[in-house]
């Protein structure tokens, strides 16, 4: 058993998740903080599906050797539906990388004082590098960001105690938190489909890891955000109780860049190793291009891409899972 090898996948995976909607604390309101004193059940019940899934595509990827995302839906859910769910997939896996780019822009904007434009242009000049850089430059990148995240986030929310609760949603905690899991798991096997494979037990021991650090974090930038009224008011609700816990963004503006890079060169890989599969273009033509028209597609503010974007995706990423979770059992 290579643990090592666990702690580097582990370390991706969680990269790719904790984009700026999770550091933001915007996905932690919505999925989560609006069903009030239910909220810390939706983040254990997003962390046991966080476990399940990342063990169930491990096993499947290593089980059959599985080469490529669409090898990975074929095997999962027929042909058929996999080519439909494959091109979905690279529609959000470029919708995501812009995404990042968008919050970028916003963070140079209101927190740097500095156009919109720079932002965006500088993450994906940094985004363009590591990607080129192959997978071991974006685990490399992960190994080193992915633990300074985990601690700065859990250093803000430190002794947060929640003392309000938002409520006023009476729907089903567990579904919403099935549904984030669901748009944030989407590009985790086309990543790991391109990592040397791992055995059960290296499976199981990346599903934990990656389980409990998304929950510590969860319910931190929960509690952190519920510890100081109307933060959760804010467009950015985890910067605006750091904000006022520690009377300046610059702990806070770190993680944010740290969760945004990790999230944009994961997404933005996959989207590339997806344009490169369909159509045999170069790999560094297909990122430089993605990149270049990062401006145009960036235009579009993070908070709609939070709101709007995220969710549609979200319902679609349920087949994925539950064919990932249902095929694991079939086979056992």
């Amino acid at each position: 058993m290579d643990i090592h090898k666990s702690l580097k996948k582990s370390c991706l995976l969680i990269g790719m998740v904790v984009g700026a909607g999770f550091a933001s604390g915007r996905e932690i309101t919505d999925y989560f903080l609006l069903y009030g004193e239910r909220w810390k059940t939706g983040i254990a019940v997003s962390g046991a599906l966080f476990f399940v899934y990342t063990f169930a595509a491990s096993y499947i990827i290593g089980r059959n050797s599985i080469k490529s995302y669409g090898e990975y839906l074929d095997t999962i859910m027929g042909k058929r539906l996999a080519m439909f769910t494959e091109y979905v997939s690279g529609i959000f896996f470029a919708a995501m990388f812009y995404a990042m780019l968008s919050a970028t822009g916003a963070v140079a904007e209101e927190m740097l004082s500095m156009p919109y434009i720079y932002g965006v242009l500088i993450m994906a000049a940094a985004s363009a590098v590591i990607i080129t850089g192959g997978m071991k430059a974006m685990e490399y990148i992960s190994i080193i960001i992915v633990p300074v995240l985990i601690a700065g986030i859990c250093l803000i929310g430190a002794k947060s105690e929640p003392k309000i609760y938002i409520g006023g949603n009476g729907g089903s905690v567990v579904l919403s938190a099935v549904i984030y899991v669901s748009y944030n798991t989407i590009t985790a096997a086309a990543i790991m489909v391109n990592e040397e494979k791992s055995s059960k037990a290296n499976g199981i021991i990346t599903g934990i890891l990656c389980a409990a650090a998304m929950t510590v974090m969860g319910y931190m930038i929960g509690s952190t955000i519920l510890s100081f009224d109307n933060a959760y008011k804010s467009e950015l609700p985890f910067a605006a109780a750091a904000n006022i816990k520690y009377g300046n963004m610059l702990l806070y503006g770190a993680v944010f860049i740290a969760a945004v890079l990790t999230t944009a060169v994961c997404n933005g890989s996959a989207a590339a190793d997806f344009i490169v599969e369909k159509t045999g273009i170069n790999k560094k033509i297909v990122v430089i291009a993605l990149c270049a028209v990062s401006p145009v597609f960036s235009a579009v503010a993070f908070s709609d891409f939070v709101s709007k974007i995220y969710m549609l995706f979200g319902f679609i990423g349920v087949f994925q899972l539950l064919f990932t979770i249902l095929y694991l059992f079939k086979r056992r």
